[in-house]
């Protein structure tokens, strides 16, 4: 089992992944700092939620419902995270 800094800096990759990958998808929309900044949070909290897991699935479910609770909520269609790599934090958006 990792320890919890390991664990914290894997969920903060995968974030930042999920956060990047959303906005290259999202370009024509201005979401703003703030937008991201929540986002991020919200990403670090369902991910955490999960871990320590290797499941790519499991990885996966989590970020989308951070998208789901932010953009979401906000009457955004969304792009869906496809899949998650447990080992290097890469992600795989969907439309």
């Amino acid at each position: 089992m990792m320890e919890s800094p390991a664990l914290e800096s894997s969920a903060h990759i995968i974030a930042e992944n999920v956060a990047s990958a959303f906005e290259r998808e999202c370009a024509d929309v201005d979401f703003g700092d703030f937008f991201r900044e929540t986002f991020v949070a919200r990403l670090l909290h369902e991910i955490l939620s999960v871990m320590p897991t290797r499941s790519s699935d499991t990885l996966t479910a989590a970020c989308n419902r951070a998208l789901d609770n932010t953009a979401g909520v906000m009457g955004h269609s969304c792009p869906r995270v496809e899949a998650v790599d447990p080992d290097d934090g890469s992600v795989t958006m969907r439309p």
